[in-house]
């Protein structure tokens, strides 16, 4: 789909409704500009709250992948009502 826009004096340009739902952006989003062969690319991008950045890590991610394997699996623990029923199944 392409569309024509305009440049406005502050060298912005408004991204249609269309492309924002294709992208599945909305207004206060982030995207990445690059020119690659002479066009330019938006890609979405969203940005991490520090506080947040460990669960992204590559080391977490793999953790995470192996213990969704796992519950996938069936292999995990019941659930607890209480710790203490936690700690007694894992004494047995």
């Amino acid at each position: 789909m392409s569309t024509v826009m305009k440049i406005s004096p502050q060298g912005q340009i408004r991204i249609p409704k269309k492309v924002m739902n294709d992208l599945k952006i909305i207004p206060g989003d982030y995207v990445e500009v690059d020119v690659e062969s002479g066009h330019v690319v938006l890609k979405p991008r969203k940005l991490i709250d520090p506080s947040q950045g460990w669960y992204w890590t590559e080391e977490w991610q793999k953790n995470e992948t192996v213990a969704d394997r796992e519950i996938k699996a069936g292999r995990c623990s019941p659930e607890f009502q209480t710790a203490e029923e936690g700690l007694k199944w894992l004494d047995e």
